[in-house]
């Protein structure tokens, strides 16, 4: 198949017999042409299926209709539920996603950053940046929304659940079963990670347990890797196992499946032997067995803020007006399942 060649603006101008500087005032809708040069330019560019160079258009205007958006672990359900939702905003907005996945690193995070700036990109969502990753709003004065990340200056726009919250509903809903509650989390220290383990540790202290601490674990491990054998966790069942009323919270739905996994292999019943709840309301909630009780976060309404702001924030720029940022909480909810004992 013979591919067909580029269609460039002087070969308009030449089939309509016209300069290419009247090709481009009618394009961009700018400037004086008559209205029958403006039929007679639009027919030829029907007729030779002429299309702009947006690369070209975006550096003489210095907008690429494009969105950048960072995201942690794609194979996330979670953040790719946010990501597809967000895309789909976009697009209905009229911006193109370039979506960047930067597997928890900050060195790609910010080389991330380098080359999406290099795109002209007009704006970026940042989804569950490490708490250690420089404070990119600082160094650009390109737009950025942030997803599930605590502030760290006046200068930045924030969505994200209230983990806070979840964490203590979660927590409350164990001691309200009178189980004594455990956390089991992974090593990745993300702000929505640590405002989950701040609310587990403030229900117990008010429940009068001296030493929260001591009744989290944190797995050698990251989220994605639950499906691995992971023997430390098999351990710390085991020994709770010997106590009685216990109920584990875990920090996200692919860690609770991960503890009935190990809980079941190793002979403990699920919920009468251990009580288990989630975090994020993910299919892995619906397709374990038993189905697990999760804190649930809205990924609607996360992703129409977030698109929302950014876009203000856009607009905002391009008339040069000044920035509102914005610090959006959503609520979560609990999402009572099979996983945990029937309340009396």
């Amino acid at each position: 198949m013979k591919l067909q060649k580029n269609v460039s603006i002087k070969d308009v101008a030449k089939a309509a017999n016209v300069s290419v500087a009247t090709v481009s005032r009618i394009i961009n809708n700018n400037g004086r042409f008559s209205e029958t040069t403006k039929i007679k330019v639009e027919q030829v560019i029907n007729e030779l299926g002429y299309e702009q160079n947006k690369l070209a258009v975006s550096l003489r205007s210095n907008e690429s209709s494009t969105i950048g958006i960072m995201v942690p672990d794609i194979t996330n359900e979670f953040f790719a539920a946010i990501v597809k939702k967000c895309e789909q905003r976009l697009f209905s907005a009229g911006y193109s996603s370039i979506i960047c996945n930067t597997e928890r690193s900050p060195e790609r995070e910010q080389e991330y950053f380098r080359v999406l700036q290099e795109h002209r990109v007009d704006g970026l969502i940042i989804i569950s940046s490490q708490e250690s990753v420089l404070n990119l709003s600082n160094y650009s004065m390109l737009p950025i929304l942030y997803i599930d990340r605590d502030p760290h200056s006046k200068s930045e726009s924030i969505v994200s659940s209230d983990h806070h919250e979840g964490g203590k509903i979660a927590t409350q809903y164990l001691l309200d079963l009178n189980l004594t509650p455990y956390l089991v989390m992974t090593r990745t220290e993300s702000s929505a990670t640590l405002d989950r383990v701040r609310g587990f540790k403030e229900i117990l202290l008010k429940n009068s347990y001296q030493d929260p601490a001591s009744h989290i674990i944190s797995l050698d491990l990251t989220s994605d890797q639950f499906l691995k054998a992971a023997p430390q966790l098999n351990i710390f069942l085991e020994r709770i196992a010997k106590q009685k009323k216990i109920g584990i919270f875990a920090i996200n739905d692919n860690i609770a499946y991960m503890v009935i996994r190990a809980a079941t292999q190793l002979g403990i019943n699920i919920p009468n032997d251990l009580s288990v709840i989630g975090y994020d309301g993910t299919s892995y909630s619906e397709i374990s067995s038993p189905r697990i009780t999760t804190i649930v976060q809205n990924v609607d309404l996360i992703s129409e803020h977030a698109c929302s702001i950014l876009i203000n924030q856009i607009q905002d720029g391009k008339k040069q007006n000044n920035i509102n940022y914005h610090v959006v909480s959503v609520p979560v909810y609990l999402d009572i399942k099979e996983s945990t004992i029937k309340a009396v």
